[in-house]
């Protein structure tokens, strides 16, 4: 076994389950509890506040997204292990899927005034968020079986002969 590609993999699981966990929590219970309960200046100030926080939580796990996803495909990607075909495909659909949830992510605990419109409909982009994320560990499921008949299929021909 690998010992990078495992302590890789883990962190780059670690990170998405963190990402999207509290993507969930934001927008299953936190949003919904916050506006029942919550005159608008205290929820404006939590919400702030939560912002704060969990934009350096997001800006973490989306670096070390990207730096593990690199040694990732770096290791079981690159090399002639694997057919390019369907594989590069099902990873650059992912990859476009995963950009588009950084950049959700980014514009949610962002400040400027740039994205003021997506964070006042919070509820709707966390959604399209986690539609995304489910999406991508989907194509992560894929990607594995993809590796797995690959291998397979290479430790079949080496019996052959």
């Amino acid at each position: 076994m690998d010992f990078l590609l495992l302590v890789s993999r883990w962190f780059h699981v670690a990170a998405a389950i963190i990402a999207l966990g509290g993507a969930a929590f934001t927008l299953l219970a936190l949003i919904p509890v916050a506006k029942a309960t919550l005159a608008d200046d205290l929820h404006e100030r939590l919400r702030e506040a939560i912002r704060a926080r969990w934009s350096r939580v997001v800006h973490t796990c989306i670096g070390l997204l990207f730096i593990t996803g690199a040694v990732n495909f770096v290791i079981l990607a690159i090399p002639p292990k694997i057919e390019p075909m369907p594989y590069h495909a099902i990873f650059g659909v992912k990859f476009l899927a995963a950009l588009a949830v950084f950049f959700i992510a980014e514009a949610l605990v962002g400040r400027g005034p740039g994205f003021a419109k997506m964070r006042q409909q919070r509820a709707k982009w966390l959604s399209v968020l986690l539609a995304l994320g489910a999406i991508i560990v989907l194509l992560s499921g894929v990607l594995s079986q993809v590796r797995s008949s690959t291998r397979q299929a290479a430790t079949s021909a080496s019996t052959r002969f």
